[in-house]
């Protein structure tokens, strides 16, 4: 199925699109609930104002992002690394740092 040049609202349920492509797509307030996203390529997108939740991220990589402001909240970071940084020691770094009475 193929949609071009259309301002449509899609409904899609109990679906598989595996393999599909979106290019030059507005999908903003879309709505994503309980989708299979693995070994998805996303390149050159604009999620301001977006909310993940339950979500497994395992093994997924990001690269030249803009994190600023990102709020991550109640989440299992074992293993991650920021610019080769284990995250896991940055925060023990910074928990030592406050303990010591550092800022």
């Amino acid at each position: 199925m193929e949609v071009h040049d259309r301002r449509d609202v899609l409904d899609v349920r109990n679906a598989i699109v595996s393999n599909s492509s979106f290019d030059d797509v507005n999908m903003s307030n879309s709505e994503f609930h309980n989708v299979n996203l693995s070994v998805a390529k996303i390149h050159r997108a604009n999620l301001a104002n977006a909310k993940v939740e339950d979500a497994n991220p395992s093994n997924a990589y990001f690269t030249n992002v803009n994190m600023s402001n990102v709020k991550i909240e109640n989440a299992q970071v074992a293993g991650m690394m920021i610019n080769g940084i284990s995250l896991g020691d940055l925060l023990q770094a910074y928990e030592t740092a406050k303990t010591a009475g550092g800022n």
